[in-house]
């Protein structure tokens, strides 16, 4: 029983540690990923969080980014360039009638993120520390006047 038992710790040890090499893999094309904050000023406009992740170097042919999950909220990642990504959170609406956008525990820290990716069609994740917050955008309550 006992030579049963080491077995499966050293199996679960080993699967610990390959999927722990495949998040470092992803982790050295991140240069670094901030959040801006908006809020509309007219009705119905809502807010929300931009991220916007920067790499260091192009991604492989076989790697894509695919969502990021920050501050108890989830968004899609989408390429801007080759070296930049963008996710979009809206995180509450304006507007009565809309359902508010749902949260999920992810357990994050307030300024973690995770960075989910597939290498040849297997997904993972990685934790990305010290995401940096720039100032957040108030846009204006109403549209100016041409005078």
């Amino acid at each position: 029983m006992k030579i049963f038992a080491l077995i499966i710790v050293a199996f679960f040890n080993l699967n610990s540690c390959s999927s722990e090499k495949v998040s470092q893999e992803g982790k050295q094309y991140i240069e670094k990923v901030t959040f801006q904050n908006w809020v509309g000023g007219m009705k119905g406009a809502g807010g929300g969080t931009n991220l916007n992740i920067t790499l260091l170097k192009n991604l492989p042919s076989n790697m894509e980014l695919v969502k990021i999950q920050f501050q108890d909220r989830e968004g899609k990642i989408v390429k801007s360039d080759n070296l930049s990504y963008q996710a979009a959170i809206k995180t509450f609406d304006n507007r009565e009638e809309t359902v508010p956008t749902p949260t999920i525990k992810t357990g994050l820290k307030s300024n973690q993120a995770k960075v989910f990716f597939k290498i040849d069609g297997k997904e993972s994740f990685i934790i990305l520390e010290d995401v940096k917050e720039l100032p957040m955008l108030a846009y204006p309550t109403v549209k100016p006047r041409n005078n």
